[in-house]
């Protein structure tokens, strides 16, 4: 039979099976094997003669196996990382090669908490999720498609290398873009009694950022608490990259990736139950608020009835009215549509 180093060199999409069926089963690849697909020719071969779908097929299979964040990291150790999510080129100049190191980690902590936390998501939202927090540290890196053109390098990585979904693409920046408000409401509702004082405004923003996240707003809430990390810092800001940190060797500490040992990176028990609970304060904030389900609201005031009771034109006042009724009704998630009225005639009124 051939030696690893020429089979990888053959196919070297079976690197990624092999990882992939190592971190299913949970057994630690061969030290030959590792070897061999940790070597310069192999990540070579790899970047040049496999197809992105091929590519994005296999890790699509990772992550929606047993030990998702298992493989990702067996690829930061093996140094094929860069290469299966591969950025744009002039951000990968800026980053260099070892940037997965801190997105392993902030996907790890996904991960813990999801199993601490016993959540039961389906598998496009538990993709979504760790993919999200994947690529966190890389959120605020952009590239430029046409002049005065950018878009953030993580559309690049999911969209060009591993050719995954739009939705995929648009799930991840609307994530990354709202994670920040989140955070800012779960500063304002923590500490006994924070819930019941909080004003309105605080209520509003939550409110607002569940309708901008629709179905997915608990995957942003359980972003929040990886904001904390060092890892999260942004890369590619003030000249951070991947590079600050030294690389793991793929034989440091035992079989790498395979889940049958904490691995360096991860979460200690009290700062990972630290983040559980801020998880739940968040969801329990939302519950409380009574807006949970506020990404399904209607307005009870449409366009047309605010004309009729404002006797407003058409035009930005109209947009700016509609949107300040979902504000009240966030605000009082109680309140009728005669309150609202009286509400919306008042604030018109103090206006004129």
């Amino acid at each position: 039979p051939l030696s690893p180093s020429e089979t990888f060199k053959d196919d070297p999409l079976r690197v990624l099976r092999a990882i992939r069926f190592a971190t299913r089963f949970g057994f630690a690849p061969d030290a030959d094997i590792l070897s061999a697909a940790a070597s310069q020719e192999v990540r070579a071969a790899l970047g040049s003669k496999v197809s992105r779908e091929r590519i994005g097929t296999e890790l699509e299979g990772m992550f929606n196996g047993p030990a998702p964040t298992a493989a990702v990291r067996l690829l930061q150790q093996l140094r094929l990382f860069d290469q299966v999510l591969k950025p744009p080129p002039d951000v990968q100049q800026l980053l260099g090669s070892e940037f997965g190191r801190p997105c392993v980690e902030i996907m790890a902590a996904a991960e813990a908490m999801l199993v601490q936390l016993k959540l039961e998501l389906s598998p496009e939202d538990r993709r979504l999720l760790l993919l999200a927090a994947l690529l966190l540290p890389l959120r605020s890196l952009s590239y430029s498609v046409k002049a005065n053109k950018q878009q953030p390098a993580t559309a690049y990585i999911i969209r060009e290398s591993l050719k995954w979904r739009v939705k995929e693409v648009d799930g991840v920046a609307l994530l990354h873009a709202q994670v920040t408000q989140l955070a800012e409401v779960k500063n304002a509702v923590k500490g006994p009694g924070a819930m019941d004082s909080s004003p309105a405004e605080t209520r509003v923003q939550l409110g607002r950022t569940i309708r901008q996240l629709t179905a997915h707003w608990k995957l942003g809430v359980l972003l929040v608490p990886l904001l904390q990390l060092p890892a999260a810092a942004p890369l590619g800001v003030d000249g951070a990259s991947g590079n600050q940190a030294p690389s793991m060797s793929p034989s440091a500490g035992g079989a790498p990736g395979t889940g049958g040992q904490r691995e360096e990176g991860d979460l200690e028990q009290e700062q990972l139950m630290q983040h559980v609970d801020s998880v739940q304060g968040l969801l329990s904030a939302a519950t409380g608020f009574g807006l949970a389900d506020c990404w399904q609201w209607k307005p009870l005031l449409d366009g047309k009835q605010l004309m009729e009771i404002l006797k407003l034109p058409k035009g930005p006042a109209l947009g700016h009215a509609t949107a300040a009724v979902m504000d009240w009704q966030l605000a009082h998630p109680q309140g009728s549509r005669e309150e609202c009225i009286e509400h919306m005639k008042a604030t018109h009124a103090a206006v004129q």
